[in-house]
C-alpha cells in the first residue's frame, strides 16, 4: 500500500472518530440531568442561608404547646425552651445545612386537606419545622414532615400547600423523634451540649476533694532523676551537655503524684489514681436540669466539691450534690461564668467523686463461712440470735411457730465471712450513733460489727469492726444481708392454698355466720344463718380467694399470744384432700391489724391497706347474682307500645305499671353483711 493511500485511510478514520465524539457530546447535552428526570424541586427559598437563621421551632402537630426551640446567641446556639441551655453548635448547624440543601421529588398534589392524612401530612399529624430569620414575625420557612416508609423516602410539604414531595431526609428522626406515634413530641436531649469538662490528664497538677465525710488531696510533685538514668530510660534530653566533666551528672525533672491529705493510712493505688485523672478528659452529663432549683439537686449548700488545678491555666471548681445516694447526681462548674446544672448517672458521679475502694486497698475478713456457728444481731427493731445445728441454722431468738428463711440465714453467714467495706470516713466525720451490733464467732475468734447511720457519700451504712477506731462504709445491699430484723428470719406468708381446690369458706364476722359454698356445676352460693341460699357472681368469689391466697404479713408479733386478742373475723377455708385452714384477724395493740397463722400458734401483723382490700373483696363476693327473667315475663316491643284492644288506657301508662310490677317481683332476697366495717 502506497503512502498516499494510507494517509487517505487515516484521514477517514479521524473524521469518523471526530463525528462519533460530536454525536456523543450532542446526545449528552440533550439528555436531561438526574434532577430534571426525577423532577426535583428546590423547596427552600434562595434567600434562606444557614448564617441568617436565628431560630428553629420543632414540634408535633398534635402537641403544638410542646416545642423544642433552638435560638442563636451570638456565635452559639441555645435550647431556649429548656432553661436556655447551651446547644451543640455542630448538631444544630448540621441540621440546618440539611434543610438549606433540601430538594424534593414531586409525588402528588392531593385535592383536599383530608387526603393529606394518607401521608401523615395533615397539620395535626405532621412534624413541624419552623425556621426564622428574625426575632419577630412569621417564619421564613414552615416545613411539614410526614410518613417515612423507608430510610430513603420521607414525605414532606410546605405549609399552605398540598403538593407532596419525597424530601429524602427524615427531619423528624434527625430531631431525635423515633417510632410511628405521630403525636410524640420532640425532646431537647438531641440538641443539648452535655460536655461538662475536657482536661487532659497530663495537664492536671492537683486534685483537692471535699466530700461529706472526708477530705482528700493529691498533688503532682517534681522529682529529680539523674541524667544517666534518664538517658538509659528515655534517650538524650533537652539540657544535657556534651563534654561534661566526668562524674558530674546532669539532672532532669520528672513528676510523681503524692497524697497530701486524707486517706486510710495505706499507700494509694497508682492505677486507681490514673483512672481518676483520665475521667476528666471527656466528662459528659446525661442531661441538663433547671439551675433555679438548686435545693432539689443538693446544690444550695453543696456537700461535694472538687478543685482541679491545671498546668498553666486557672483552677476548675466542680460543685456537686446527690440528694439520694442510690440515684443520679448533679454537678455544676462553679468556676464558670455561666450557671449550668448537669445531671450525671450514679456511675459517673462515683467516678469523679471516687469511693475509698477505688483508691485504696481496704481490709477484708476472708473467713470460712462454715466455721461461723452463732450470730447475735441487736438493733432497735429487735434482737435476733441464730445458731448452727449440724449443717442447718436454727432461730434461737425470737422463737415463733413459723417456718424459717433458710436462704436468708445462709446468706447471713456468707456475707459476714466475706465482709469488705466499699468506702471510709475521716475520724472526725459525724456518722451518727453506733446503735446496731453484730457479734459472731468463727475459727475461735469473736468479731464485732457496730453500725451507725446512713453514709453521706455513697448508698451505704457506717460501720466499725472489732472496736478499732477506723470508720468504714459498707454498701447498703451488703448491710441489709447482715442487719436482719426479727421478721427477716421467718417466712411471712400467712395463707397459701390452691384456689381451685377450695370447696367452701366459713366466715364469721362478729355474731353473723355465713358460708361461701361451691354448689353443683361449680357455681358459688352464699348460705345464711337461716340456711337460705343466694346465688353469687362466680368471678367475685374467685377474686376473694385469690386475694386471700398468698397473703403476706408485714411483721411478726412475738409479744402477742395467739389467744390474746378478740378477732373481728374468723375464717375456715375447706380444701379438697387437705386439712381446713383456720384464720382469724382483729384489732391489736396500737390499732394494728393482727392475725393468727393457720396451723401455727403465731401472731403476725397485717398491713392495714392490704386488709382493707380483703374486706372489700369479701363485700364484693357477697353481692347476689342478678336473676334472669323468664321468657314469658319478657315483653315484646309491640306489647310495650300498643294497649289491649277495647281499652282507653294511654299507651305510655300501661307498660310503666307492668315494668314496676316486674321489678318488685324480681327483687332479690336481702343478705346480711355483718356488723364490722
Amino acid at each position: 500500500m502506497n503512502v498516499k493511500k494510507m494517509m487517505t485511510i487515516l484521514v477517514i478514520i479521524l473524521v469518523v472518530l471526530l463525528g462519533l465524539v460530536i454525536m456523543k457530546q450532542t446526545k449528552k447535552a440533550e439528555r436531561p440531568s438526574l434532577i430534571e428526570q426525577a423532577k426535583f424541586e428546590k423547596l427552600i427559598p434562595e434567600s434562606l442561608k444557614v448564617d441568617n437563621i436565628v431560630r428553629i421551632e420543632l414540634y408535633a402537630g398534635a402537641k403544638t404547646d410542646e416545642k423544642v426551640v433552638l435560638k442563636k446567641d451570638g456565635d452559639k446556639w441555645r435550647v431556649s425552651s429548656h432553661f436556655d441551655s447551651p446547644a451543640k453548635k455542630e448538631t444544630v448547624e448540621e441540621y440546618l445545612d440539611k434543610i438549606i440543601k433540601l430538594q424534593g421529588e414531586m409525588r402528588v398534589e392531593v385535592p383536599t386537606d383530608e387526603a393529606l392524612a394518607d401521608y401523615n401530612l395533615k397539620d395535626d399529624q405532621a412534624f413541624h419545622v419552623d425556621v426564622f430569620t428574625s426575632a419577630e414575625g412569621e417564619p421564613a420557612l414552615k416545613l411539614l414532615v410526614g410518613k417515612s416508609p423507608n430510610y430513603q423516602l420521607t414525605f414532606v410539604r410546605k405549609a399552605g400547600e398540598r403538593k407532596i414531595y419525597d424530601g429524602g431526609v427524615n427531619f423528624r428522626q434527625e430531631a431525635g423523634v423515633y417510632g410511628d406515634d405521630t403525636s410524640k413530641a420532640p425532646t431537647p436531649d438531641r440538641w443539648l451540649d452535655k460536655d461538662i469538662l475536657k482536661v487532659e490528664k497530663d495537664k492536671i497538677t492537683r486534685l483537692a476533694y471535699e466530700m461529706p465525710d472526708k477530705k482528700l488531696v493529691f498533688e503532682r510533685k517534681e522529682k529529680e532523676v539523674p541524667q544517666e538514668q534518664s538517658q538509659t530510660n528515655e534517650g538524650p534530653t533537652e539540657g544535657s551537655k556534651e563534654g561534661s566533666p566526668e562524674g558530674e551528672q546532669a539532672k532532669k525533672k520528672e513528676y510523681e503524684w503524692v497524697l497530701i491529705q486524707g486517706g486510710t493510712g495505706e499507700k494509694y493505688k497508682e492505677t486507681g489514681l490514673q483512672n481518676l485523672l483520665g475521667r476528666f478528659a471527656n466528662l459528659t452529663a446525661t442531661s441538663i436540669v433547671d439551675p433555679t432549683k438548686k435545693a432539689d439537686w443538693g446544690l444550695e449548700t453543696p456537700a461535694f466539691k472538687l478543685t482541679l488545678s491545671r498546668d498553666g491555666d486557672a483552677d476548675v471548681v466542680l460543685e456537686a450534690g446527690r440528694p439520694n445516694p442510690a440515684q443520679s447526681g448533679y454537678v455544676r462548674v462553679a468556676s464558670n461564668s455561666e450557671d449550668i446544672v448537669y445531671e450525671v448517672s450514679k456511675y459517673t458521679f462515683e467516678q469523679i467523686f471516687p469511693k475509698g475502694q477505688d483508691l485504696f486497698d481496704l481490709p477484708t475478713l476472708n473467713l470460712d463461712k462454715d466455721k461461723i456457728q452463732q450470730v447475735t444481731i441487736e438493733q432497735p427493731e429487735g434482737k435476733v440470735v441464730v445458731q448452727k445445728e449440724g449443717n442447718d441454722w436454727k432461730v434461737v431468738e425470737p422463737v415463733m411457730d413459723l417456718n424459717i428463711q433458710v436462704t436468708t440465714l445462709n446468706t447471713l453467714a456468707s456475707a459476714l465471712a466475706s465482709w469488705k467495706p466499699a468506702d471510709y470516713a475521716d475520724n472526725e466525720a459525724d456518722v451518727g450513733e453506733f446503735n446496731k451490733t453484730i457479734t459472731f464467732k468463727a475459727e475461735g475468734e469473736t468479731h464485732t460489727f457496730k453500725f451507725a447511720g446512713n453514709a453521706h457519700s455513697i448508698d451505704g451504712v457506717y460501720v466499725m469492726i472489732d472496736d478499732k477506731p477506723m470508720k468504714w462504709v459498707v454498701n447498703r445491699v451488703d448491710a441489709n444481708k447482715v442487719l436482719l430484723k426479727p421478721r427477716d428470719v421467718y417466712e411471712m406468708k400467712v395463707i397459701d392454698f390452691a384456689t381451685d381446690k377450695v370447696t367452701s369458706v366459713e366466715l364469721k364476722e362478729g355474731d353473723v355466720a355465713q358460708t361461701f359454698k361451691k354448689g353443683e356445676g361449680g357455681d358459688w352460693v352464699l348460705v345464711g344463718q337461716d340456711g337460705a341460699e343466694t346465688k353469687l357472681i362466680n368471678p367475685n368469689v374467685d377474686i376473694l380467694l385469690s386475694t386471700l391466697s398468698g397473703l403476706q404479713a408485714e411483721d411478726i408479733r412475738p409479744d402477742l399470744n395467739w389467744k390474746s386478742f378478740s378477732p373481728t373475723y374468723t375464717m375456715r377455708i375447706n380444701i379438697t384432700d387437705a386439712e381446713p385452714l383456720d384464720f382469724s384477724v382483729g384489732q391489736g395493740p396500737g390499732d394494728k391489724i393482727v392475725a393468727t397463722v393457720p396451723r401455727h400458734k403465731a401472731v403476725v401483723q397485717i398491713d392495714s391497706e392490704r386488709w382493707n382490700q380483703i374486706k372489700d373483696a369479701i363485700t364484693k363476693a357477697r353481692e347476689p347474682k342478678p336473676e334472669e327473667k323468664k321468657p314469658e315475663e319478657q315483653t315484646t316491643p309491640q306489647e310495650s307500645t300498643t294497649p289491649p284492644s277495647g281499652t282507653d288506657t294511654p299507651p305510655s301508662e300501661q307498660p310503666a305499671e307492668s315494668s314496676t310490677t316486674e321489678q318488685k317481683e324480681s327483687k332479690p332476697e336481702e343478705v346480711p353483711i355483718g356488723t364490722a366495717n
